[in-house]
């Protein structure tokens, strides 16, 4: 067996959606519904360990990633410097440059380092170091074919998520084989993994990376349920983010050490996860794209000013916030009230949900659930063998998400919901938004989150 194949990792992590708990779960108190979908981003990877030509060359680590989306490559030397609180810089080899893939590797480097007291190695070896990495992107993640890359637009079904959990448990890896000579089994999920040291250094990497990307916006319940599986989502207690430029000093490595440790001891322990058996799990579901795509993180922004004017205490305190916080918790225990499925109350609850939703985007003046959308939602809704039809997550112009009841015609209904989108679609041709509907054929994954291949 060559080095490329003996050295091989191949990780794949899975899109999400967020059915119940938009906003609310900003407050570290409140829940939130999350199911992963069947569309993946896949990270492929290979590492080769080379002699130095001359031993006065400088030591470093050189990542070639080469992204199928983009079509492009991205290549980057990262060094430290010893005589300088260890400080960690990364260099773009050519002109390309990609903050996400950048912050994939800062973010894998500085927790596994911490953790790791054979890090010197990486960096003052007589060898050097090259990992090869190439990430496969599924194509329902975007709006438009893959060939035409200038007018893709993100559905809103989580690739960044995907893409830094993928990249990011395959950076992880790598190392640990390289260092420890770790080889971890084929054919498992990251969450079934024995060792929890792993599994927290993996979440703690995967949550700094989308800080430094994100700014510190959001919950990062899109990282956490793309990495461990559908689940009851509450906020981590603590978080964790670093300034630029990045130092593997004392104080740095004790700040990600006591975080490593919170994750490992109190949260991964007490996530609650969805029974992968859980009846609603089996149940159909459809993405509905709209083509337009919106801006989260600008939406997210807006909702906090909004909840922060009107709070009478704590974040989303006030009256509409409080209902939609008890109907989103009955939505939440009917999930897990397997044993007992009661289709129209789900039904129901979504509309009385969607009620509210759309008080809080009049009010906060953010498309939420946008007016010209609320006729679709409505017509959906109303089919029998639909049961929840909303605007997932934080909501707008990215897609609708719709749950079939379990046991269906699909073919029937297929025909009955682009029946509804291109009566849409016909009555909405002229307007200035130029709104195009369009159905997208996914499912509940049934590969309870990030998996090693």
């Amino acid at each position: 067996m060559d080095e490329k194949h003996k050295n091989a990792i191949i990780i794949k992590s899975p899109g999400k959606s967020l059915l119940s708990g938009g906003y609310l779960i900003l407050d570290k108190s409140k829940r939130g519904l999350v199911i992963n979908i069947d569309a993946y981003i896949s990270c492929e990877s290979y590492y080769l360990i080379k002699g130095k030509s001359n031993g006065s060359e400088k030591n470093f680590l050189l990542f070639n990633i080469y992204s199928e989306y983009l079509n492009q490559n991205f290549n980057y030397i990262v060094s430290m410097d010893f005589n300088n609180d260890n400080e960690l810089k990364i260099f773009e080899k050519n002109d390309k440059d990609n903050k996400w893939i950048k912050n994939c590797i800062i973010s894998s480097l500085l927790i596994y380092l911490s953790k790791n007291n054979n890090f010197i190695d990486l960096f003052n070896s007589n060898n050097k170091i090259e990992i090869n990495i190439t990430v496969k992107s599924d194509y329902r993640f975007y709006s438009y074919s893959p060939d035409n890359i200038s007018q893709k637009i993100k559905t809103g079904l989580g690739s960044s998520s995907a893409f830094i959990n993928s990249l990011t448990s395959n950076l992880i890896l790598t190392y640990d084989k390289i260092l420890n000579k770790k080889i971890y089994p084929k054919n498992i999920v990251i969450k079934n993994l024995v060792d929890n040291n792993i599994k927290a250094i993996i979440l703690g990497s995967c949550l700094l990376s989308n800080n430094l990307s994100q700014n510190k916006i959001g919950s990062c319940f899109d990282i956490i349920s793309s990495l461990f599986g559908s689940q009851i989502f509450i906020q981590t207690q603590q978080n964790i983010f670093l300034n630029s430029p990045f130092y593997l000093n004392e104080e740095n490595k004790s700040k990600i050490n006591n975080f490593i440790e919170y994750l490992k001891s109190e949260y991964i322990p007490n996530i609650l996860f969805l029974n992968e058996n859980n009846r609603y799990l089996k149940n159909k579901i459809y993405f509905v794209s709209i083509e337009i795509g919106s801006d989260t993180r600008i939406f997210v922004k807006k909702v906090l000013e909004y909840a922060n004017n009107k709070k009478k205490d704590k974040l989303f305190d006030d009256d509409l916030f409080s209902q939609l916080n008890a109907l989103n918790e009955k939505i939440i225990n009917l999930f897990l009230n397997n044993s007992n499925i009661d289709n129209s109350l789900i039904k129901e609850l979504c509309i009385k949900y969607r009620i509210i939703l759309r008080k809080i985007s009049e009010e906060s003046k953010v498309d939420i659930e946008p007016g010209i959308l609320t006729p679709l939602l409505d017509n959906l809704i109303k089919l029998d063998d639909i049961i929840y039809a909303i605007c997932p997550g934080a909501g707008g112009y990215d897609s609708i998400i719709i749950m079939a009841k379990d046991k269906i015609n699909e073919s029937q209904l297929f025909k009955n919901i682009n029946d509804i989108i291109d009566d849409f679609n016909k009555k909405n041709n002229d307007n200035k938004l130029n709104i195009k509907a369009n159905i997208i054929d996914v499912n509940i994954s049934k590969i309870p989150g990030t998996i090693i291949l």
